[in-house]
């Protein structure tokens, strides 16, 4: 659709998982050190939205789809690498470049979300989204003196048992920490990638002479370029 010279590039879809995206992945990451539930529901919100954009990129419209964008390492390199000599190539939809760091985005999203939910089953043994049941707290608060004392005899047998699996208490903190650090590091990657996107955006709409960040508010991109 061209109307006033522009056309319509980016659908309502892709521009609200783009505008979404960002707060909330920056809600998760300064809550991260709460004990409250906040980080865990911005962290399946995130997981929501990547999930619904990766079925988008197979339904959606043309150029939201991976079959428009998707293209071989070597082709955004020699995009980057043209385009730091002034010589790259204009793209209506997402260029060589932009398309893999999208890839790297939902990827890297994914491994963040998955890490952090796996790290907090490890602690909380109970890990459907968060809530555990408060009844058994309860009750085992105020357990009389005889269910304290078989609730402890069977937990040497379980510790007892375990060993013989070769199973034990450090290796759920051993898996929690394994978890934790996947977790922490590719959120710290995120930050990296935020940081060349933006650059990358900044560079590539002066040297094609268009407001990207206009466009992808507005979807319209102008059909005059450089």
């Amino acid at each position: 659709m061209i109307a006033n010279n522009h056309v319509q590039v980016w659908d309502q879809f892709v521009r609200v998982f783009h505008w979404s995206l960002l707060p909330l992945f920056f809600v998760a990451y300064i809550t991260g050190d709460d004990k409250g539930p906040l980080h865990r529901y911005a962290g399946y919100a995130v997981l929501g939205l990547v999930i619904a954009r990766v079925c988008w990129g197979f339904l959606g419209s043309k150029h939201a789809r991976f079959n428009d964008f998707v293209c071989s390492p070597a082709k955004a390199l020699a995009y980057i690498k043209n385009l730091s000599t002034g010589k790259s190539v204009h793209f209506m939809g997402h260029n060589p470049a932009a398309a893999w760091m999208i890839i790297l985005f939902l990827a890297n999203s994914i491994v963040i979300c998955l890490s952090g939910y796996a790290a907090y089953a490890t602690k909380a043994e109970k890990p459907s989204f968060g809530f555990i049941n408060t009844s058994l707290i309860v009750g085992n608060a105020y357990a009389d003196d005889d269910k304290h004392d078989a609730r402890k005899t069977g937990k040497h047998a379980k510790e007892k048992e375990a060993r013989k699996d070769g199973h034990s208490e450090k290796d759920d903190d051993d898996g929690d920490s394994v978890w934790s650090d996947i977790h922490e590091s590719s959120a710290q990657l995120m930050l990296i990638l935020i940081f060349l996107h933006v650059i990358g955006v900044a560079v590539s709409s002066k040297m094609h002479n268009e407001n990207l960040v206009k466009a992808m508010f507005t979807g319209k991109k102008s059909i005059h370029q450089k």
